[in-house]
């Protein structure tokens, strides 16, 4: 019995001997001719290797481009454009273009307008500044450049990516800083230590806070470009060359003469009314003035008066002795007859 169970051990271990041996042989012949393969590919028309390579470049060039659009995506770009426009209404364009970035999820930052006239034409100028998202940009401008003939047209652009991973790193240094400082005023045993640590603390939040601030400014402006449009209606163009004085028609001539009677007229109405009040102003301390120097001359005039009056009494006082002495004096002369 114990022989038959060796014989059969032995009988097993044969068969998988060559069990083993056959999976050898087929690897074997398996990499041979894998082997002739690669050799006959090779060894073949010199023409087959290229296409493969040809394929290597090509996948090479498409994942280059890849790489390099994602590189420029993630740059971070702020962009600023200027555009000078000329259109036929200033209202309607100014208008469209507001309505346009609204739509486009932006806004309008900044507007100006100005209205020129020359004799009877009038026209505007001004711009519009508006705010869109970076994606919307281009589409904005050829919107503005369908609303009428474009002057003049730039775009500058600026690249922050620099800017904000240093701002992004110092804060992730500060707030490191600030929580190791908390851990330490947790930990902190004396009051002066702790007036200092929370002074610390209190310098790195301002900080903190300050980095934050310009790292939002820079990222509002790399998400909205800014495209200021300069709006400009045409000019009137110069009025014909005027006619000589003395060529000009009757009826125009008395027309212009009864134009400047008018605004001569006119402007002497506006004078008047100007000075009116001045000259009120005015006359108040003249005529005052005047009537205190007479109220002052009355007593002078009366002092001469009285002393003109005297020597006219002595005269007359003397002429009424001459007058008093005549009637005597003839008297004796009719005496003076009768005797003789």
């Amino acid at each position: 019995m114990a022989s038959r169970v060796r014989v059969l051990a032995v009988v097993a271990l044969l068969l998988l001997a060559g069990c083993a041996g056959m999976g050898g042989s087929g690897d074997a012949s398996e990499a041979q001719g894998g082997g002739d393969g690669a050799q006959m590919s090779s060894g073949g028309d010199g023409g087959s290797s290229q296409p493969v390579e040809a394929d290597s470049g090509v996948d090479a060039g498409d994942s280059g481009t890849v790489q390099a659009g994602t590189a420029a995506a993630d740059r971070a770009i702020i962009r600023n454009g200027r555009m000078v426009v000329e259109v036929t209404n200033y209202s309607t364009t100014a208008d469209a273009i507001a309505a346009r970035a609204r739509a486009s999820g932006g806004y309008v930052s900044d507007s100006n307008r100005q209205l020129h006239r020359d004799d009877d034409e009038t026209w505007y100028t001004g711009y519009i500044v508006v705010r869109v998202p970076s994606e919307e940009y281009e589409p904005m401008q050829s919107m503005v450049s369908e609303q009428g003939t474009v002057r003049s047209e730039e775009t500058t652009t600026k690249d922050v990516t620099d800017q904000l991973v240093d701002l992004e790193a110092r804060l992730t240094n500060l707030r490191e800083r600030r929580d190791r400082l908390r851990t330490f005023y947790q930990r902190a045993n004396s009051t002066a230590e702790l007036l200092r640590i929370e002074e610390e603390l209190s310098s790195v939040q301002r900080d903190i806070e300050r980095l934050q601030a310009q790292k939002r400014s820079l990222e509002q402006r790399v998400a909205y470009s800014t495209l200021r449009v300069e709006i400009h209606e045409p000019a009137p163009e110069p009025s014909a060359q005027q006619v000589p004085y003395h060529e000009r028609s009757l009826v125009s001539a008395f027309l212009s003469s009864v134009t400047d009677v008018y605004v001569f007229t006119r402007g002497l109405l506006v004078t008047a009314a100007s000075l009116a009040p001045w000259l009120v102003v005015l006359a108040v301390p003249v005529v005052g003035g005047r009537r205190l120097l007479r109220g002052r001359s009355l007593p002078l005039v009366s002092r001469r008066g009285g002393s003109e009056s005297a020597p006219e009494s002595e005269d007359r006082g003397d002429g009424g002795d001459d007058a008093q002495q005549g009637p005597t004096d003839e008297p004796d002369t009719e005496s003076r007859d009768d005797d003789a």
